[in-house]
């Protein structure tokens, strides 16, 4: 096997001294650009590489940033989440190594135990699955964050403000006329205990309907449907959002309106409006909630757009800051604002014979 090519072999093709090539491959320091361009391509000829590990041992940092997402599927929240990860901690010189633990508790204690092994400065969860794990990381005195949806109190955590955007979309429809809104949603959680913290994305997007349902005076208990919005990990066209809206076209005063608490729901309820020969907007109109397929689907689909590669750029910017010495963690935690996007699926509700 052929001996492993050091900074002195760079240094010897290029004329220069090792501390010079040091300077170029840091990026760091005065050297003329013919020297640079010399030991640039030096280093291309031997093809060195830098020991990333032997320099975390030295310097007491790997430059490296664990990101935990709690799935890829069926929903790409989180994919954009981890672009804005990525894209922030290159900007600052750091590497962010992604973990996809698909829901899995064991799954996500075995990527903290391999990122810590080697030797991750900080961590972040996308959501966590467990808050054991959660306070696992916070003992072994690593800085860490908490996207979306935290479990635990700990560490810096970057939450998406639901309510406003939600009474933003009821009143979109309340405005235009509607006042048979139905509501389909994801399952609401309890609002104490170990899911109060995780639970509160349903929580608000649910009481920003029923607040603005008051408002109007037509609130309808019967036009309220909770269920799992996907059938195991899948999303289908036979799942919560489907079911729910073909009761409730089946009714004789059907909803003219329906607002769902994530677009996968939409996207069931858009499935059984078409097979029930009825038409978005013209019969029923439909908004959805995070915008990651809605603009996929037909009719394009008015929604609620999460900030997602802006969680992903708040998490990286501030592990990376508490890393560099110069980030405190906010004991609230940091809220970001999500937008009503108008498009396609929603209109006034048909007139009445």
């Amino acid at each position: 096997m052929s001996k492993r090519p050091t900074l002195k072999d760079v240094a010897a093709i290029a004329g220069v001294t090792t501390a010079t090539v040091a300077r170029v491959l840091k990026n760091s320091g005065y050297v003329a650009a013919e020297t640079r361009e010399r030991v640039l391509k030096a280093v291309e000829q031997t093809g060195y590489r830098v020991n990333s590990l032997a320099q975390s041992l030295k310097r007491n940092r790997s430059y490296v940033i664990g990101h935990l997402l709690k799935s890829t599927v069926p929903n790409p929240f989180y994919v954009e989440v981890a672009r804005g990860v990525e894209e922030h901690a290159r900007a600052r010189g750091y590497t962010a190594l992604t973990y996809n633990v698909q829901h899995d508790a064991k799954a996500e204690r075995q990527a903290i135990n391999t990122l810590l092994g080697w030797r991750a400065d900080a961590l972040i969860f996308s959501t966590p699955v467990e808050a054991a794990n959660v306070e696992y990381v916070a003992q072994q005195k690593v800085p860490l964050a908490q996207v979306e949806r935290p479990r635990s109190p700990l560490g810096h955590r970057i939450v998406v403000h639901n309510y406003p955007s939600a009474v933003a979309a009821m009143r979109h429809l309340t405005d235009m006329g509607h006042r048979r809104i139905a509501y389909v949603g994801a399952s609401l959680l309890p609002e104490d205990g170990p899911a109060a913290l995780y639970g509160y994305v349903e929580r608000e997007r649910f009481e920003a309907f029923r607040d603005v349902m008051q408002q109007v005076g037509s609130l309808s208990e019967d036009l309220i449907s909770f269920g799992e919005a996907y059938i195991t990990d899948v999303p289908t066209a036979q799942g919560h959002g489907y079911q729910a809206t073909r009761a409730l076209l089946a009714r004789r005063d059907r909803p003219t309106a329906i607002m769902a608490s994530n677009d996968i729901l939409a996207a069931g309820a858009l499935q059984a409006i078409h097979e029930a020969g009825l038409r978005v907007p013209d019969d029923v109109s439909v908004i959805g909630f995070d915008d990651t397929i809605a603009a996929f689907l037909t009719p394009l689909l008015t929604t609620v757009r999460l900030p997602a590669r802006r969680l992903g750029e708040m998490a990286a910017r501030l592990v990376i800051d508490q890393i560099e010495g110069h980030g405190e963690v906010a004991p609230d935690g940091l809220a970001l604002e999500a937008e009503l996007v108008i498009r396609k699926s929603t209109a006034p509700p048909p007139a009445r014979p």
